[in-house]
């Protein structure tokens, strides 16, 4: 059995495989582990690439799956995954150099625990390599029964993140603990609030696992015109949240936790929804409408006057209304 299962979910990034592929490739140490390349019905030649690694490089493995979005397709590595230990990989970043041999040391320092979450390097595009501002990791381990300061210790390392996760394999397949995968957009931060009601001992690690790509073209993040796809995602994670709630998943105090989380992914998004054309907006109103019940939520909105008037704008007028005043008042491009 490897050491470590390396999921790469992959889905036309042929201008970035090839360097995510060589960053794993190029571990030192042992080869006491497996990479499974993930391929989520490209359209373009990342499928014949993941073939051609697995059948060229020791350790890789090319599966091949209908489109479904990142989240199912993690899920397909994880299901095929033989290693004691997770790791993920996005296909259009790049495993740090040592990693594998830090981890070796760190796991053999820090024995018993299942979630291990560690550092990663934003990857500008001029080729340099920065911290990311704002993150505050305190390295060794962190044990609480209070969920609510789980979640604080984590997100001050870094959410959304779980590209800089090792995670037990065997805890994992005992909690039953899998992506949602009709959350096809941020699909990480739902997959903490999970995490975290089945772990109660974290260990972080001044470790860097990533190199972080940022600003890639096609991203998500950088199109209003998915916004609606976004939103669509949030309606989807509150869903199984809700139900994880109400079914006995988490407790009253982890419930109120879940949902400040929530509301604090929910109010950027819909404060980037008041944009001037009219279609993005009447499309993203059906989800603001499902969305209302985080309306009353949210610790990082508190911060900043701007954001407080606008979330005191969404709970007086409503979505339509508020978005349509925002976008009216904001700066249009000359």
């Amino acid at each position: 059995m490897p050491l470590f299962s390396i999921i790469v979910p992959v889905y036309n990034v042929q201008q970035y495989l090839a360097a995510c592929v060589k960053s794993v490739a190029e571990q030192e140490g042992p080869r006491d582990w497996e990479c499974l390349l993930v391929d989520d019905g490209s359209t373009d030649a990342s499928g014949a690439m993941c073939d051609a690694f697995a059948a060229e490089i020791p350790g890789f493995q090319a599966l091949h799956r209908p489109n479904g979005g990142l989240a199912a397709a993690r899920n397909t590595g994880l299901k095929a995954a033989q290693g004691e230990w997770v790791l993920f990989l996005d296909s259009d970043d790049a495993m740090a150099p040592g990693l594998l041999a830090a981890l070796r040391a760190a796991l053999a320092a820090y024995p018993g625990y299942d979630w291990y979450i560690g550092r990663h390097l934003e990857w500008q595009p001029d080729g340099s390599l920065t911290e990311h501002p704002g993150l505050h990791l305190s390295p060794g381990p962190f044990e609480s029964d209070d969920y609510a300061a789980r979640l604080r210790a984590l997100y001050a390392a870094g959410h959304w993140s779980v590209w800089k996760y090792c995670l037990r394999r065997a805890w994992l397949r005992e909690n039953r603990l899998r992506f949602w995968k009709d959350v096809r957009w941020a699909e990480d931060w739902p997959f903490d609030l999970l995490l975290l009601t089945r772990c109660r001992r974290l260990c972080f690690l001044d470790v860097v696992f990533v190199h972080y790509r940022t600003g890639r073209a096609g991203s998500l993040l950088n199109d209003s015109r998915n916004l609606p796809r976004r939103f669509a995602a949030l309606v989807a994670a509150q869903r199984h949240l809700a139900s994880l709630a109400a079914t006995g998943g988490a407790d009253a105090a982890a419930w109120a936790a879940m949902q400040d989380a929530m509301a604090d992914v929910f109010w950027p998004q819909a404060r980037t929804a008041a944009v001037p054309d009219a279609a993005v907006r009447r499309a993203c109103l059906p989800y603001l409408q499902q969305l209302r019940p985080l309306y009353r939520h949210g610790a990082e909105v508190t911060s900043r006057r701007d954001w407080r008037a606008f979330q005191a704008m969404m709970r007086l007028l409503g979505p339509r209304l508020t978005l349509w005043l925002c976008a009216k008042r904001a700066p249009r491009a000359r």
